[in-house]
């Protein structure tokens, strides 16, 4: 039985490692399922005419914290931003390396890191109003008083944006390990 030898000029620490793509798909995966939720949130207030306040999604009916879900969302983007924090370091190395290209780099820090420090930002700002108001709501953010515009519609916009931002240099991670694969068969 012959082993097929690998080019070590083709490997180098930027390739995608199987750790950093289950890592990377693990974060896609479970900002997907958040943005489906955030859909739902949208659907329950549109469709069932649920008010604001008490369209919840799903997990947020089961996950409460002193009579709010506003606690579940907070815990939920602080691990994803930092998950995003994360992601960028390996990124730019890969960005550098032309694995994954320089604008879909950009279009992750902007749409995915930058949208979701906002994001956060508004988070902590609800978590204080929340906290003022004997843990329960009302707890608007900044964008939703300074928009004038329900928080079911402006969280379901910095989610799908965040989203796509993550998602764009995943799509060349993936290309690129698909073809790796395809290579060493």
């Amino acid at each position: 039985m012959q082993v097929r030898q690998i080019p070590t000029a083709r490997l180098n620490r930027h390739d995608v490692s199987t750790g950093f793509f289950r890592f990377y798909l693990t974060v896609v995966v479970i900002q997907g399922i958040h943005v489906i939720e955030h859909i739902i949130q949208l659907l329950q207030v549109t469709v069932f005419h649920v008010p604001d306040d008490d369209a919840l999604g799903l997990l947020g009916y089961f996950l409460q914290l002193h009579g709010t879900e506003e606690w579940l969302h907070f815990g939920f983007n602080l691990s994803y931003l930092v998950a995003l924090y994360a992601l960028g370091l390996l990124l730019y190395e890969r960005a550098e390396s032309g694995v994954v290209p320089k604008a879909a780099f950009n279009v992750f820090l902007v749409a995915g890191v930058a949208v979701e420090s906002w994001h956060m930002t508004e988070h902590i700002v609800i978590i204080h109003n929340a906290l003022r108001n004997g843990g329960g709501c009302p707890c608007p953010g900044i964008g939703d008083r300074a928009l004038n515009i329900s928080d079911t519609y402006l969280h379901f916009v910095y989610n799908t944006v965040a989203y796509a931002g993550t998602a764009t240099p995943f799509w060349f991670i993936y290309k690129q390990r698909a073809a790796s694969r395809t290579e060493l068969a």
